[in-house]
């Protein structure tokens, strides 16, 4: 995880431009806003340096591509899964030997009644259930960062209806349920590091550190020197 509007001076931004190919400074320069184009920048560095930590690859040996869903994946490298995700100033990155998704939400004065339209009847339910506003709030982007973080794992996008499936917490652990039907083959975690976002991974082999570690813009610049 990285701070990236905190991180990303403008003059770390001018600097770290020089670390990522034509292309990619291309797209991030398409961006109308700054904020934008840093935090593409930083999801960029990010997933170069935690691929680059966690399976000992070195940042020019990495190349990204896509599915057909819009899923990023590395060239080259079957065995490894990566996924990224940005809301507000932070930026996060996961990596795994198997298929991963993340996803942060900022918390902000969003219209809880869009849970009828995306959320299954069991979200719903809970939701219905807690009348506390802010425990509510709060509990309304956890849903939804968890129900994107599955959706970002199996690799599909938009193709899968949200409402079609639900993440609820039942026997002390998150767990999937399709049309009502609970599933033990993704495994899901919520992080508490950061106030006011809410932060959740999904995975297919629940190898989930306990906690999201915060990496700053000289950790990664190192990997270049």
């Amino acid at each position: 995880m990285i701070d990236a509007l905190t991180e990303l001076s403008d003059e770390r931004f001018e600097e770290a431009l020089k670390y990522v190919d034509e292309a990619h400074r291309d797209k991030i320069m398409r961006f109308h806003f700054d904020a934008d184009k840093k935090r593409s920048l930083a999801g960029l560095l990010l997933s170069f340096y935690a691929i680059s930590k966690d399976f000992g690859i070195d940042p020019e040996d990495i190349t990204f591509d896509k599915n057909k869903y819009g899923k990023p994946f590395v060239k080259g490298h079957e065995d490894i899964f990566y996924n990224i995700s940005h809301s507000g100033d932070l930026v996060v990155c996961a990596t795994s030997k198997s298929p991963v998704g993340i996803d942060v939400q900022e918390h902000k004065s969003a219209d809880l009644k869009v849970a009828d339209r995306f959320f299954s009847k069991e979200e719903i339910a809970e939701l219905a259930a807690v009348s506390d506003v802010d425990q509510k709030k709060k509990l309304f982007y956890d849903m939804w960062s968890l129900k994107e973080a599955y959706i970002k794992c199996i690799g599909m996008g938009l193709s899968k209806p949200l409402n079609e499936f639900g993440v609820v917490f039942k026997d002390g652990r998150y767990k999937l349920l399709e049309d009502g039907v609970k599933s033990d083959e993704y495994y899901f975690i919520k992080f508490d590091s950061a106030e006011d976002y809410s932060l959740c991974a999904c995975s297919k082999d629940g190898s989930f550190p306990e906690v999201c570690r915060k990496v700053g813009y000289d950790d990664i610049i190192a990997l270049y020197h």
